[in-house]
């Protein structure tokens, strides 16, 4: 099972919820961290858990607008381009927009994936 700090996990037999903050390397070698209810530590093997969501970190202020402005001039280029095509003013605002949201939400995933370590 491959697992990132900010996973969320739910342990099999209590059905206990809780995030990823570690790999403990103590006594137990192996054993998952977890923060569980009452910012309590708990350790876990890892074929006791279920991955229930992933955590990521959100972008920064510099990779956030880096990501926009890649998305916003890739969308002024194919919106010219429809355009040019002889396309009507609606389509070419389909296309910028598509193109914008396409752009920067791949940049946003391709750059934001967590680290996963298999356990």
């Amino acid at each position: 099972m491959l697992l990132a700090i900010g996973d969320v996990v739910r342990v099999r037999h209590t059905a206990i919820l809780g995030t990823v903050v570690g790999i403990s390397t103590g006594e137990r070698r192996g054993a998952v961290q977890l923060q569980v209810s009452g910012n309590l530590l708990q350790n876990f093997r890892p074929r006791d858990l279920e991955l229930v969501a992933r955590g990521f970190k959100p972008a920064g202020g510099l990779r956030a607008l880096i990501f926009f402005v890649f998305g916003v001039t890739a969308a002024v280029m194919n919106g010219l381009t429809a355009q040019s095509l002889g396309a009507g003013p609606l389509v070419t605002a389909l296309v910028s927009i598509a193109t914008a949201t396409t752009i920067s939400g791949g940049l946003f995933n391709l750059s934001n994936r967590p680290r996963r370590v298999r356990v």
